[in-house]
């Protein structure tokens, strides 16, 4: 390795590198030009004026590894192209460039030739790493590109404007110990001039097909969103992001959704930190969902909140405190491009705690659907404790309210007028000011 390398602007890597001490303005930045090269620093600093260009750039190479060095100013710090086998670890990246003001809703599906800019850019990249870099303070701080079999562990991307990290088309990966935290931004709504943290924001974003990957013990923490996968573009694109694991995950503390998840399948959100935002899980036109051991706790208007959605499976989660614990429900309206999702649909609820809510668990059929009802909710075996009602429905068909224990309620069990499809049998009643109440 070529050591104590005054790196100079333009200047193109070939073998191994390490970079001298100090502060060195690029504004044309470095690159990497050959196969298994390491750059790394000792307490280098490579910085730029403009928040324009690239700090270190790769393109069509593998073996590369990237360490021990801090960057400043660019538009994008580190971007790699087409590359395998990248290993990044240790950067620090400031000031990259950002969106000025508060009238920009940010654009969750720009395809790679618009990118917004951000701390490190992976484009078709398969294999590597990405690990202990401190991407905070900027608009993003790692966006991944049509890429595959990465790890993402051990970063701190947080307080960021935009996203903590961001997938699109990005497959077959784990994020792990991460913590992306604060991802928020203002937004000026034109119509009113209302000033509200959302823009689409978020600790971590899926789209555009984004699937199988694997999410652990990452924080969220007071996000737009916390985390936020959506599976379909306007106006009809439908890229669905399926099959992903979310397992303790704290997103707790979002102005909007704890976790935002639709149009996608097959994803199984297991013990992650929903409480205390607006929606604990916001899951509409989603299906084939499994929630359990989740902990959702004080959010504003409901815990879980899935309209449109079929084949879900919610069990021993912790819903407390929540204006809805559980809110199933059909919007109404035209169905365009989603064809199929016309209601919800065909949803079991096993072992979950509903306490203290508002209402426990609310199923009901929009009066913007007169032809048509929300159907199949099987919730059995549940225990309802201290919620002004246990269980709510209006107008659904062919379901079942069984062997549940309600305590304290002030009314167990709620039937809606013209409500006839609902079976309650061998439910447990101690302490409810009423029991079943049809109206």
């Amino acid at each position: 390795m070529k050591r104590n390398v005054i790196p100079s602007d333009g200047m193109i890597i070939t073998e191994d590198t390490e970079f001298a001490p100090g502060v060195y303005a690029l504004p044309n930045g470095v690159s990497i030009g050959a196969d298994n090269v390491t750059v790394q620093g000792s307490g280098t600093l490579i910085i730029s004026a403009q928040q324009d260009g690239v700090g270190i750039r790769v393109e069509g190479r593998s073996g590369i590894t990237i360490r021990d060095l801090a960057l400043s100013g660019y538009y994008h710090a580190i971007r790699c192209d087409v590359c395998r086998d990248v290993t990044i670890e240790s950067i620090k990246v400031r000031d990259t460039w950002e969106i000025e003001g508060i009238d920009t809703f940010l654009y969750l599906w720009l395809p790679i030739e618009q990118v917004y800019g951000g701390a490190i850019l992976l484009h078709g990249v398969d294999g590597g790493v990405v690990r202990r870099c401190d991407l905070q303070h900027q608009l993003n701080g790692l966006l991944l590109y049509n890429c595959d079999h990465l790890t993402v562990e051990d970063n701190n991307a947080s307080f960021n404007s935009g996203w903590g990290v961001y997938l699109s088309r990005t497959n077959d990966s784990l994020f792990q110990n991460n913590r992306f935290d604060f991802c928020n931004r203002l937004y000026r709504r034109p119509e009113d001039g209302s000033i509200r943290a959302e823009a689409d924001t978020a600790g971590m974003v899926l789209v555009k097909g984004s699937s199988r990957n694997r999410f652990l013990k990452n924080t969220c923490i007071a996000g737009g969103d916390g985390i936020f996968l959506c599976g379909y573009e306007h106006p009809g694109v439908k890229e669905p992001c399926n099959d992903n694991l979310f397992e303790e995950n704290d997103c707790r503390l979002s102005p909007n959704n704890a976790i935002e998840s639709t149009f996608s399948k097959g994803n199984i959100f297991r013990r992650n930190d929903c409480s205390r935002s607006n929606y604990g899980f916001w899951m509409g036109y989603s299906w084939d969902n499994v929630l359990e051991e989740n902990i959702v706790e004080f959010n504003r208007w409901a815990g879980i909140a899935v309209e449109h959605g079929f084949d879900f499976v919610l069990k021993n989660n912790r819903i407390r405190l929540n204006g809805d614990g559980v809110r199933l429900w059909t919007r109404g309206g035209v169905i365009e491009h989603w064809q199929g999702h016309e209601v919800t649909y065909n949803f079991t609820l096993t072992d979950n705690l509903f306490e203290s809510n508002t209402i426990g668990f609310n199923a009901y059929t929009g009066a913007n659907t007169p032809d048509l009802s929300c159907h199949d909710f099987d919730v059995r075996g549940n225990t309802f404790k201290d919620n002004r009602i246990g269980a709510r429905y209006g107008r659904v068909e062919n379901c079942t309210l069984s062997d549940n224990t309600f305590t304290d309620n002030v009314v167990a069990a709620v039937q809606l007028e013209g409500n006839p499809g609902v079976s309650i049998d061998g439910n447990r009643f101690e302490g409810n000011a009423a029991e079943i109440v049809q109206k």
